[in-house]
């Protein structure tokens, strides 16, 4: 007996998209709160005041220490040198505002996100996509890992007594925001947006109060008196490698762009005004801590931070003091936030066009993609372990990553703005305004030309500066992950031309003997139409006339085409669609068995397709859910004395 679809059981995985009485299940839900239904995405989505915090955090972190970075380059030069810091950072911030306009045009071409990897992909090509795909995806593993180790450094340097549990205390902090991003985007949202608008706050004031302080009188940086400095080769490599240095202030920026899908409609505006926060924010702060920096005296020291003397003195309270410096902790901890959310968006994209496991592309319980999450937690506390929390040899590598993808997207941009530039010519040959002329795609390709130059020189000049350092590692690591991603796409694409159904594969698997026998109900869950399925459901079909076709619906517009596809069989299944609002697929159909099995009276024979790899790595590239199904519907059985019968039909797939 086969119910009706209208009369599908209301279950309890129905009502809180998991069984609610389960021991399992309460320790889930009270980690990582009640799954969220996918008619609910709207309501997760962030807008202006919470956004910002979460994607601003890794710039404004920078804060703490560009000017540091920028000083401890030219310190090898002397104090005298200090006042070349003032030009280095304006240089810094016209290339900051550069990319702000170029990613404001990014939001708005492409207001979905994805960044260097859409904007590479429709405007360059494949190869130019996958490189900028895997320099941002190192460069949020390493954000992770950079960001909790210098929280942690900055919380030992306070607290030397915690130095030989450093490592243990970075890999905490990763579990702790993994964990946190886990329960959603607006839960992690809440928790960081705070300490983030405090700091912020704090070093406003820092700066506005630092402009009524008057200087010390024993001021021993000369940055105001006249000063002759030879500007030979060395000099010249001195003054690129503070440039470089400073360059962190940028980072983050590129996360804006791939994170357009936490954030609320209209998405192009909202990301276009994040940026231009973090571009107002982060420069003006910039540029006032690098001149009181100058003003005050104030040169790098082994023990104490450039921004910790710089608040002592402007501060001149204790306890305002102790504030900011738990605060500076706090932020360099949380700017791994950023990476949170940029990367699972990222891998997504890049998952859905099958350059990556397309695991990472699943929306978990709590409307993230919790795969992208786990894997960016595991990876970065791997890092962690690996280097013992002292991953300062990896930061060039932090550096050269995003400033790749920085030229990619403005590179990609421009040839963006060319292209339509000449379709707009070619519609209104003659039409010409003043007007619009500030408007036009020629201005706007001009913009992100102009971006694009200065982003590649800075990626130049970053690579030379800090080759030594260990920037010739990115000649391994990106074509590394370039072949990583090469590999898996091929593999897909290997699976996808012998998984098809085609004429010629009707003809080589051969028709099915349809068996009149009704004895036996046989359910068989079906995601698409594939030979392995065409396989499986032919030996069904074999065996009983009863066959029932399970398909879940998450949401996915494939479902009907599923249907059309194996109504054409003619085999007469019976198709039973499965809402499931929580996007599970064991559990809908393994409480839509159970109910099969207490109408019937009797356990149904379950068919289940498998494809099988030929090889052993490829296992981790695709779900099995045969494997979950097959465990628990073989022990869980609601009648006694009776035996389910599962079958497993594979479908080996060659290399």
């Amino acid at each position: 007996m086969i119910p009706d679809e209208n009369v599908i059981p209301k279950v309890s995985y129905f009502r809180r998209g998991l069984v609610e009485h389960h021991p399992l299940a309460r320790i889930r839900r009270f980690l990582f709160g009640y799954p969220l239904k996918t008619s609910h995405q709207h309501k997760e989505r962030l807008g202006f005041w919470l956004g910002f915090p979460v994607l601003a955090v890794d710039t404004v972190s920078s804060l703490a220490y560009a000017t540091e970075e920028i000083l401890l380059a030219l310190s090898i030069l002397g104090t005298h040198s200090f006042s070349l810091s003032i030009p280095i950072a304006g240089i810094i911030i016209l290339l900051m505002w550069s990319l702000v306009v170029s990613y404001s045009q990014t939001v708005k071409a492409y207001p979905e996100g994805g960044g260097a990897y859409i904007v590479a992909k429709y405007n360059i090509g494949p190869f130019a996509s996958i490189f900028g795909a895997s320099a941002l995806i190192l460069d949020y593993i390493l954000t992770v890992a950079v960001s909790v180790t210098a929280g942690v450094r900055a919380l030992t340097s306070a607290y030397p007594q915690l130095l030989p549990v450093a490592t243990e205390l970075s890999l905490m902090g990763v579990l702790i925001l993994g964990w946190l991003n886990l329960r959603g985007v607006k839960e992690s949202a809440r928790v960081i947006s705070l300490p983030v608008y405090a700091f912020i706050l704090m070093v406003i004031a820092i700066c506005f109060l630092g402009f009524f302080t008057p200087s010390p009188e024993n001021n021993v940086n000369v940055a105001h008196q006249d000063t002759d400095i030879l500007w030979s080769f060395f000099t010249l490599f001195i003054v690129l490698r503070a440039f470089a240095g400073g360059c962190t202030a940028m980072t983050g920026i590129e996360a804006v762009a791939n994170a357009g899908r936490i954030l609320k409609e209209p998405t192009s505006r909202i990301s276009q005004h994040i940026l231009l926060a973090i571009g107002l924010t982060v420069s003006v702060s910039f540029f006032w801590i690098t001149k009181l920096v100058n003003d005050f005296g104030i040169g790098p020291s082994h023990t104490e931070s450039i921004m910790s003397q710089l608040a002592w003195y402007v501060l001149d309270n204790d306890f305002l003091y102790t504030i900011f410096q738990f605060l500076t902790a706090g932020i360099l901890f949380l700017a791994a936030n950023t990476a949170f959310a940029g990367f699972p968006q990222l891998a997504a994209m890049v998952a859905k066009d099958k350059w990556l496991p397309k695991q990472l592309n699943a929306i978990g319980d709590r409307l993230v993609f919790s795969y992208g999450i786990v894997w960016l937690t595991l990876i970065s506390c791997l890092l962690i372990i690996l280097f013992k929390g002292d991953t300062h040899a990896l930061i060039p590598l932090y550096a050269i990553g995003v400033f790749s993808a920085f030229t990619l997207n403005q590179v990609g941009m421009t040839r963006f703005w060319f292209k339509a530039h000449r379709q707009d010519k070619r519609k209104n040959p003659f039409r010409f305004s003043f007007k619009g002329v500030f408007s036009s795609c020629h201005t706007k390709m001009f913009i992100n030309a102009f971006g694009a130059t200065l982003s590649g020189l800075a990626l130049i000049v970053t690579f030379i500066a800090k080759f030594t350092e260990g920037g010739f590692l990115i000649f391994v690591a990106i074509p590394l992950m370039i072949r990583i991603c090469y590999t898996i796409r091929n593999h897909y694409q290997r699976i996808e031309k012998q998984l098809a159904v085609t004429p010629h594969s009707k003809e080589e698997d051969g028709q099915p003997h349809l068996s009149e026998s009704m004895s036996r109900t046989v359910v068989i869950p079906v995601s698409f139409l594939h030979r392995g399925t065409y396989k499986a459901l032919s030996f069904a079909r074999e065996i009983s006339k009863n066959v029932v076709v399970l398909i879940v619906d998450t949401n996915s517009s494939a479902v009907e085409n599923t249907c059309e596809q194996l109504e054409a069989l003619n085999w007469g299944l019976k198709i039973v669609i499965l809402p499931s609002p929580y996007r599970s697929i064991l559990q809908p159909i393994i409480e839509y068995v159970h109910y099969l099995d207490g109408l019937n009276d009797q356990l149904a024979t379950i068919i289940l397709p498998e494809i099988v790899p030929a090889k052993w790595w490829q296992h981790f590239l695709h779900n099995r859910t045969a494997d979950a199904l097959t465990r628990v519907l073989s022990w869980s059985e609601r009648i006694p004395n009776q035996a389910r019968i599962i079958i497993n039909v594979p479908f080996h797939v060659k290399n």
